[in-house]
């Protein structure tokens, strides 16, 4: 998968977790983002966006990119930006084409709101997908 426009570990603000993508560890993903977004000077709205986006890009992954019962590992970057918040969430399971209209729509399983809510809560979306993963980036400017 391409790294175009990647939060890089070594930038000073970031935070970065390693997870296996199993739905216990959501809250890990929504407690960091607690911190970052207090760090970030985030108000109550603002994180309660962000912690259902991130959850929302976390549950995708899990949901589909390990759907056939595949192992991997789920990355969620975290970055503190001059004007808000910056978040990736990454995958090494099976990709899907985000140009697709299913892809935002409720398809699979019923599903398939997760896409639309984090365009809805936040300030820009950007999603890299092919046969090694999915990334999908977000930010909320404050």
């Amino acid at each position: 998968m391409r790294s175009k426009g990647r939060i890089q570990v070594s930038e000073p603000g970031t935070v970065v977790l390693r997870m296996a993508p199993r739905p216990e560890n959501l809250a890990l993903a929504r407690l960091a983002l607690a911190g970052v977004g207090t760090v970030a000077g985030a108000g109550e709205s603002d994180i309660a966006d962000l912690k259902l986006a991130v959850t929302e890009a976390c549950t995708n992954a899990i949901l589909h990119a390990y759907s056939d019962g595949a192992s991997g590992q789920l990355v969620v970057r975290y970055r503190v930006a001059a004007a808000g918040v910056d978040i990736e969430v990454e995958d090494d399971g099976a990709g899907f084409d985000p140009s697709d209209p299913i892809a935002e729509e409720s398809e699979r399983d019923g599903q398939g709101m997760g896409l639309m809510i984090i365009r809805t809560l936040t300030d820009s979306i950007e999603i890299e997908s092919d046969d090694s993963g999915s990334r999908i980036s977000f930010s909320k400017r404050l």
